[in-house]
């Protein structure tokens, strides 16, 4: 997010779904390996900064953009639904 300007509330709420987001798939992920953790990251971090460029600054939403990025891919564990 560096090359993000957003202003400090804003920023607070796209950091907060982003780690909320995060710490969930961090148990639902099988994937362990830090290039791939690294990947995913910035995927969804894209998304949700493109959420929040339209409008978007319900965290709960946003937080649910980033899973949906992640789930869209198909990268939880076998059976796992949130």
């Amino acid at each position: 997010m560096n090359s993000v300007d957003f202003d400090p509330e804003t920023r607070s709420i796209v950091d907060g779904a982003l780690d909320a987001a995060w710490r969930e798939l961090e148990i639902r992920s099988f994937v362990r390996a830090e290039p791939e953790k690294a990947g995913i990251r910035r995927a969804i971090a894209s998304r949700v900064i493109a959420a929040v460029r339209v409008g978007q600054r319900d965290p709960e939403c946003l937080r649910r953009v980033a899973l949906h990025v992640v789930e869209g891919c198909r990268i939880t564990r076998e059976g796992d639904r949130p």
